[in-house]
């Protein structure tokens, strides 16, 4: 796979039709079953259109209000043509994990009763038929949207453009991260978690800024993804178990389920919530600044790292000392 960062000496219009292609090129190919990465197909699938929406983000400065609109929505879309068949797994899986590390027989019980039932029939009536049907659907729309992006294009397609995107998403990280613990809903932390996302894949495209730096950004923010993450796979559960739910268990036992799940949602709010704090600790006027410092400094080391007459080679990572840069 072609890297997932914007080249120094590209044309940014092109290398934003570039990295869409790259994704939506890996999401047809799951899809048709060309491409295996030993995971679901239908999640490396969203997985990429994910990265399609952060890319569209990271330019959206320098895109037109409809550009942008009717790009995301597609995207967007799309993914929601998968998301039925991505629910069961999900569910599944996180049941999975509830049942190991549950501490009564009760527990057990209920937890295998939630599985076997996942097992054996479909969420909200969807059928094996349709989930086929909207796969080939979402197939000719990624074949629609690859199209599509070759008429994209960026105002300004310069290191300001990317600069405000980038702040401008942490910004909305900052504003989700504040909402969500303040209202304790389920829909809150999800929006703060797809912030989450979008922050660590700008870190991803923009890297080549300070890669050591940048790195450092990305795991944290992946950490944090992953951790609020299993709280949106819990209200999931729940929301599927509880009221006037279509699953057939009794009463008592979906609401042990459901009882299940919040208190382990109680747990990764309270652990996540320092790390998220660190992470958005930062003014978003901050991040502009060092983007649009940085951007031209990196570009200006790379380059001097390239040319064979460099009076020192900077080894990677290491700093110089006196023997490394010889005599005055």
């Amino acid at each position: 796979m072609m890297a997932y960062r914007v080249k120094f000496n590209a044309e940014l219009e092109k290398d934003v039709r570039r990295l869409l292609s790259t994704q939506i090129g890996r999401a047809i190919g799951h899809l048709s079953g060309v491409l295996d990465d030993g995971g679901s197909a239908i999640h490396s699938t969203r997985k990429a259109l994910k990265r399609c929406r952060s890319i569209l983000r990271l330019v959206r400065p320098g895109l037109s209000r409809a550009d942008f609109r009717t790009c995301d929505l597609a995207f967007r879309d799309i993914g929601r043509l998968l998301s039925h068949d991505r629910d069961r797994e999900v569910m599944t899986e996180t049941l999975t994990h509830l049942s190991a590390d549950a501490e009564t027989p009760s527990d057990k019980a209920a937890l295998a009763a939630a599985l076997s039932e996942l097992g054996a029939g479909t969420i909200n009536g969807f059928a094996h038929t349709q989930a086929t049907q909207n796969i080939n659907t979402a197939i000719g729309r990624l074949h629609d949207a690859e199209h599509a992006i070759h008429a994209l294009k960026v105002k300004r397609a310069n290191i300001s453009t990317l600069a405000a995107g980038f702040a401008e998403t942490y910004a909305d990280g900052r504003k989700a991260l504040k909402k969500a613990y303040w209202a304790q809903d389920d829909e809150a932390f999800h929006t703060f978690r797809k912030a989450l996302q979008h922050h660590w894949r700008h870190c991803q495209l923009l890297v080549q800024v300070w890669p050591e730096m940048m790195d450092v950004r990305i795991a944290a923010a992946r950490e944090q993804s992953q951790l609020i993450g299993l709280d949106h796979d819990l209200s999931l559960v729940t929301a599927h178990f509880a009221g006037d739910s279509s699953s057939k268990l009794e009463p008592d036992i979906r609401q042990h389920i459901c009882a299940l799940a919040k208190a382990e949602q109680t747990r990764i709010r309270a652990a996540a919530k320092p790390l998220a704090r660190r992470l958005y600790a930062l003014p978003p006027a901050d991040l502009e600044r060092m983007i649009l410092k940085m951007w031209p400094a990196a570009k200006s080391l790379a380059r001097h790292r390239r040319s064979p007459s460099a009076a020192v080679i900077i080894s990677s990572g290491q700093p110089l000392t006196a023997k490394d840069a010889g005599p005055d």
